[in-house]
């Protein structure tokens, strides 16, 4: 082989090495912890609670509820009260929520359990995950200290991230938050406002006949304005993630 091929041979490897270390790196980087977890005091019980707003199974009326998260001495469990039971998406909303809830705080539930429960519903079962942020955010509460607002709640799953995500029923959550005497509710980012379509039907007479046209026309609903024209005295805020929620919510 050339001279010249042997070097551009060990410049290509030499590079490729360059570049493996560079990524090895970089992804090393990225893997590692933001920030180490502390260590809870050896004994103490930690506990918080939130309003919850849910629809029940048939989607027509909005329930309010109370939810609370208990930290206790444990064995690193997540746990939710069997009384009602509960469906695989809102335990897995839960298990989030505590994982969530370490990384704002900065403190380890290594040697906790956390136990969530959800407690005034008239409900057998709970399924679906849009009470994952209230959750998180009482577990926030709890390993602080502090307590949630009692006038106020929060609708919207949580994500690994600390994201908010959107969840269904708005409109009946925020009527019966109104209901319930709450001032403030916080949804996820864009679901203020609600788009949906409006049916109208036009009619014309062609000598014995009548043509009935339908179409449905594109329209915008803005919940706050809404909630005015019912005389609720319920402000409506948009959060994209538990930091903002948090900010709004714990006292």
């Amino acid at each position: 082989m050339k001279p010249e091929k042997i070097l551009l041979l060990l410049a290509a490897l030499l590079t490729a090495y360059l570049l493996g270390l560079v990524t090895a790196s970089y992804l090393a980087e990225e893997a590692a912890p933001t920030a180490i977890l502390r260590q809870l005091p050896a004994t103490g019980k930690y506990e918080s609670t939130i309003k919850v707003v849910a629809v029940r199974a048939h989607g027509e009326v909005g329930v309010v509820s109370q939810a609370s998260a208990e930290v206790i001495p444990g064995k690193g469990r997540v746990l939710f009260s069997l009384n009602p039971f509960v469906e695989p998406d809102t335990q897995q909303s839960v298990e989030i929520a505590a994982v969530v809830a370490q990384q704002f705080t900065g403190k380890s539930l290594a040697d906790r359990d956390v136990i969530y429960s959800i407690e005034n519903i008239d409900a057998k079962l709970i399924g679906g995950p849009s009470a994952g942020a209230a959750l998180t955010v009482a577990t926030i509460a709890a390993l602080e200290g502090k307590q949630v607002r009692p006038d106020a709640a929060i609708t919207g799953t949580i994500l690994p991230d600390g994201s908010i995500g959107p969840i269904g029923g708005v409109i009946e959550k925020a009527a019966a938050s109104a209901e319930n005497g709450l001032t403030l509710l916080l949804v996820p980012e864009g679901q203020s406002v609600l788009n949906y379509y409006e049916k109208q039907v036009t009619e014309e007479r062609r000598g014995f006949v009548t043509l009935q046209r339908v179409r449905y026309v594109p329209k915008k609903l803005d919940l706050n304005e809404y909630l005015k024209e019912q005389g609720w005295n319920l402000e409506i805020k948009e959060v994209s993630n538990i930091w903002e929620a948090v900010e709004l919510l714990v006292e």
